[in-house]
Order: C-alpha cells, then sequence, then structure tokens
C-alpha cells in the first residue's frame, strides 16, 4: 500500500512538538506491515520557505529526508487544475499532492487541509483522500487482529496454560504424533508465543482450539498462493464430548479468517478422525490427502473463505458463513424473548456477561454454542422457506434486530420424538418443557436456523418503527418487504462481507 502524506503533516511532525498519538499509531501500522509512507518533493521546500527562522528551516529539511520522496512524479495537467480554484501558493501545492492520488500513483493520501478533501469531493476522491484518524482505522481493519469473542471461552497466549501441558487432556495427541514429537511442537508454540481459544472449567482443561496465521512458504498447500489460518490443533475432552464445542469454534475462526482479510482455513486430520471430517465436509472444508513429516497419511481440510470463489445459486450450508440475499430470497423478522435471546445468542452484543459464565454449568448451555439452532412456537406461519433469510427481535427491554441466519428447515411437528430429534442440543427449552407445551398446544412450530453474524448495527425500535413492514409490532413472524430490505442494506445495516452478490 502506497500512502502519500500531505506535507504540512510532516513538517508538523518534524517541529519542535509532542507527536500525535493517532500518528503514531498510523505510522508504525504503516510500517510493521510495509506500507510506502511517501513525500511530495516539490511541496517542501514551498512550505518551509516560509520560516523566517533560518536554522530551523534547514533542521527541517534535513529531518525530512528520512522519509521517502514519491519517484517519477507526474506534474498536474491543465484540465486536472480547472476543476479547482487556484489563487494561492497553497493551491499549487496542493495540486501537486492530488494529482499523484488521480494518477493511481499512490492508493491513499493522507491530510489534515479540509481544503483538500472539498477538492477531492470534485473529481469523486474523497474515498482516499483521509483524515490522520480514518487512515488509521484504515490500517487496523487492514492490519489488526479482530479476536471474535464468546462468553464460556477464552482468547489467549499459549503461555498462559504451560503449566497444563503434562495433564491428561493432551494424551491422546501424544499417542497420535508421538509423545516426544507432540511436547517438542507445544514447546515451540510457547517459544512463537501463539493464541489459542480454551475453555477451563475448575480449573480442568475441557477444549483447546490452537491457531496461526501460515505465509505461503510455511503451508505449501496445493495451488493456495496467500497466507492462510492454521487451526493448528483442536481437541474437545471426553467429558465435553456433545456440547457443540466444535461448531463454536469453527465459527470462531470463520470469523477471524474475515476480520484478518484471510481466505482460506485448514486443519490437518487423520482419517479415524470420523466425527471431525463430517462436521467440516458440512461446512464446506474439502480434503487434500498429504504425507506427514512421520510418513503417516494425514488429510488437509481446506475451507476457502473467498466469497469472489464461492459459486451459489441457493443458500447452502457448505457456502457458509456466506449468503445470498437476492430478491428471490425471502427475509422475515422472528420476536424473541429476551430470556431465550441471552441463552440462544451468548455471543451477541446485547447479552452482557455473567458470574457463571465460567461455571461447570455454563458449558451445558449447548444451544448458545451451535451454528444450526432452532426456534420454536406455536404459530403457524408456513410463508419461510429453507435459504430465506431469517432476523431476530429481541423484544420487551431489548426491542432490537441483532442476530440473523439462514432458515434450514420449517415444519409443524405433533410427535413428541420427531421434536426432540430436531431440536436437541439446539433450542433453549428442556425436553420436559417441551414435552408438556406439545401435550397444551397439540403441535408445535419449529424453524432450524444456522446463526451467521451480528447486525453491522442493530435496528432499534425508533427504526423499526419508520419500517413499513414491520405495522404489526412484530407481535409474530414477519416478511421483511424487498423494498424495506433494500433501504435498510443501503443505510449499512448489513454487513456486506457475508454477502455473495
Amino acid at each position: 500500500m502506497r500512502i502519500l502524506i500531505d506535507t504540512n503533516i510532516l513538517i508538523g511532525l518534524e517541529d519542535n512538538q509532542v507527536i500525535k498519538e493517532a500518528f503514531s499509531k498510523f505510522y508504525r501500522l504503516a510500517k510493521v506491515n510495509g506500507c510506502k509512507i511517501l513525500y511530495h518533493p516539490k511541496a517542501i521546500p514551498i512550505d518551509v520557505s516560509r520560516d523566517k527562522d533560518g536554522t530551523r528551516k534547514e533542521i527541517i529539511i534535513s529531518k525530512l529526508k528520512k522519509y521517502e520522496k514519491i519517484e517519477d512524479f507526474a506534474e498536474p495537467t491543465v484540465s486536472f487544475t480547472q476543476n479547482f480554484r487556484n489563487k494561492k501558493i497553497n493551491d499549487e501545492i496542493d495540486n501537486k499532492q492530488l494529482f499523484q492520488l488521480e494518477k493511481d500513483f499512490v492508493d491513499f493520501f493522507v491530510t489534515q487541509d479540509n481544503g483538500i478533501h472539498k477538492n477531492a469531493e470534485k473529481i469523486n476522491l474523497e474515498s482516499k483522500v483521509l483524515t490522520i484518524d480514518k487512515a488509521l482505522k484504515l490500517l487496523e481493519e487492514q492490519f489488526t487482529f479482530k479476536i471474535p469473542s464468546h462468553p464460556i471461552l477464552r482468547e489467549h497466549s499459549i503461555r498462559e496454560i504451560e503449566d497444563k501441558f503434562n495433564s491428561e487432556f493432551f494424551d491422546s495427541l501424544r499417542t497420535d504424533y508421538g509423545k516426544e514429537n507432540f511436547n517438542k511442537w507445544l514447546q515451540k508454540c510457547v517459544t512463537k508465543n501463539r493464541k489459542c481459544y480454551s475453555l477451563i472449567v475448575e480449573d480442568q482443561l475441557q477444549a483447546i482450539l490452537i491457531y496461526n496465521v501460515e505465509k505461503i512458504e510455511d503451508h505449501k498447500i496445493p495451488n493456495i498462493y496467500e497466507k492462510v489460518l492454521k487451526i493448528c490443533t483442536l481437541k474437545v475432552d471426553d467429558t465435553a464430548f456433545g456440547t457443540k464445542l466444535g461448531e463454536l469454534f469453527l465459527n470462531k475462526m470463520f470469523e477471524l479468517c474475515l476480520n484478518s482479510r484471510i481466505k482460506y482455513l485448514y486443519l490437518t486430520v487423520y482419517e479415524k478422525q470420523e466425527h471431525l471430517i463430517k462436521l467440516l465436509e458440512i461446512f464446506g472444508f474439502y480434503r487434500d490427502e498429504f504425507v506427514n513429516s512421520q510418513g503417516l497419511k494425514e488429510i488437509r481440510m481446506i475451507k476457502c473463505l473467498d466469497k469472489d470463489k464461492i459459486k451459489i445459486s441457493k443458500n447452502s450450508i457448505s457456502a457458509h458463513p456466506f449468503y445470498l440475499n437476492n430478491e428471490q430470497i425471502k427475509k422475515f423478522v422472528i420476536p424473541i424473548r429476551p430470556d431465550f435471546y441471552s441463552t440462544l445468542f451468548k455471543d451477541g452484543k446485547l447479552r452482557s456477561p455473567t458470574l457463571f459464565d465460567q461455571a461447570p454449568d455454563s458449558i451445558n448451555e449447548i444451544q448458545g454454542n451451535t451454528i444450526i439452532k432452532a426456534y420454536i412456537s406455536n404459530s403457524r406461519n408456513q410463508k419461510p422457506k429453507k435459504g430465506d433469510i431469517v432476523f431476530f427481535y429481541s423484544s420487551k427491554i431489548n426491542q432490537v434486530i441483532e442476530p440473523f441466519g439462514i432458515l434450514e428447515s420449517i415444519q409443524i411437528v405433533d410427535d413428541f420424538n420427531e421434536l426432540w430429534e430436531i431440536v436437541n442440543k439446539k433450542t433453549v427449552f428442556t425436553e420436559q418443557e417441551l414435552r408438556q407445551w406439545l401435550e397444551e398446544k397439540k403441535e408445535l412450530h419449529v424453524i432450524t436456523f444456522r446463526l451467521i453474524a451480528y447486525l453491522k448495527n442493530n435496528i432499534s425500535l425508533e427504526k423499526i418503527k419508520e419500517i413499513d413492514s414491520f405495522k404489526n409490532k412484530l407481535q409474530t413472524i414477519t416478511e421483511l418487504k424487498e423494498e424495506d430490505y433494500i433501504k435498510l442494506n443501503n443505510e449499512g445495516y448489513f454487513d456486506q462481507r457475508y454477502i455473495i452478490n
């Protein structure tokens, strides 16, 4: 990335004053990540020439030499300068710098000058002319890891659990990879300060996922010529088996890849890990067999998270977490009570952390771990269909729309065994509660859906009141009309990273 910095900013930085924190962070992020920070050499003499202190002028010019100047710059054309008022010598400087952006000689131009920002709007370059604060935000989005959270998991350095390396939890991995080799690998993780997600209950390790970003020369995966995210180790203790932690870990890795602009995720497995392989294949991982350093056959399970390479005609689970949202796909809003919301959507922003999140029973709220969840009511609305988009409105106290997903199935059920088979480990209701409810109502409306994410901006009650589709005050399952959906999309409520156009 090539970033041109307004010489006025650089001159101010090199003068005898404290550097603004935002610029320090911006400059550090840019240099660490290989961005070129450039200045226009023709602008400096004019700016500095106004300084009547000759010594200070000489010092500033000498300090500016530590920055990289733009080579073979272009001179503004008459047709370019005619777009602006050119009355002062400052205008000439501004034009020289802005023209490098017009010519695509740089990717962004950072300036605090309001006049330059107004000129950029005139020639449709406003998205590439940034203030220091906006430039910092751009680099943070591009290069900073945004770690997804979940109330029962902790994200931390592997160094924090080094005291648990000798526990029985890791014995099966020592058997698979050899005790000496696996122990060396764990110490390598400590040395390199690898990061992980863990679930620790009463000081006992119940589950762990260790991950690492690998460059091309590290992963050497055929036909992938960019960095990837590797799940180095994914293990759930036998005592926690069946709690859907595998789904929870996968969803966090999908989110981490999207946050970090990483387009491939993979892990290696042995053929005997049938349950894990089946789960990965459901969510669109493909197989690549290879022989490891011990001479054993292993399988790379690879997930493509480059939505430009995903070709689908309907919302299938293999494309998760991406989805289509064209006009053929209906959109519905489903009301849900806040107390049900807090266990079904445990990592939602509406739910505050509690003291019980790290308690032993927290792991048993399995529906909060799953990607595929169940919604049950006594409604008879059969309009939603498989592949439709469903949004959830947390009623009463919260009164906002936040989670959304893709509908997987919808049916009216009157047999308890059938009901329990569909919703077990996916719903907030206990077996006893459902049995009693079914006896009272004789039949229940069952929707299964897979959670995609949470809205970029929650749709508040104030906004809901403005939307024509919601005249019924969201008392029941409500269709979101296409024209209303388009308006909300245009207003920035939906995260475009998940949408396949």
